[in-house]
């Protein structure tokens, strides 16, 4: 696939977790203090400790997202979501320069996979439909 192809592979699907994370289920929490990507920038400490932007990135996805670790990939999501709003949307605007800046990054890929995890285990825990499935692999 061509650098071109990936990135608007990347794009469409990104555009629909965005979608999805926008009308996530009420069932989770309305808020704003544990996910706060709406203006997200790299740390440039991260970026010289980490080694690379995307690097960083990953540190702050985990840290944000899973801080005692990821759960078995058997389970039915990797980590839940505390709470939903422009913050968590914001994420989706994070990976999508990250990925226009890394299109081939599994790393990356990895993270939208787990976020659409998460998203789908939300909808069906509240026995509502995402539109459409879709996983970056």
């Amino acid at each position: 696939m061509s650098f071109f192809e990936d990135i608007g592979r990347n794009n469409a699907q990104l555009s629909h977790l965005q979608m999805a994370l926008a009308q996530l289920p009420h069932s989770i929490p309305l808020g704003n203090s544990k996910y706060n990507f709406e203006h997200y920038a790299p740390d440039l400490e991260r970026v010289k400790l980490y080694g690379s932007t995307e690097a960083a990135l990953n540190n702050v996805l985990e840290v944000t997202f899973a801080p005692r670790g990821r759960k078995d990939e058997l389970a039915p999501c990797p980590f839940e979501f505390q709470e939903c709003g422009p913050g968590l949307v914001a994420v989706v605007d994070v990976l999508t320069a990250a990925l226009n800046e890394f299109p081939d990054s599994a790393l990356l890929r990895k993270w939208v996979h787990d976020l659409w995890r998460t998203t789908i285990y939300h909808y069906e825990c509240a026995k509502q439909s995402v539109r459409k499935y879709i996983y970056i692999k």
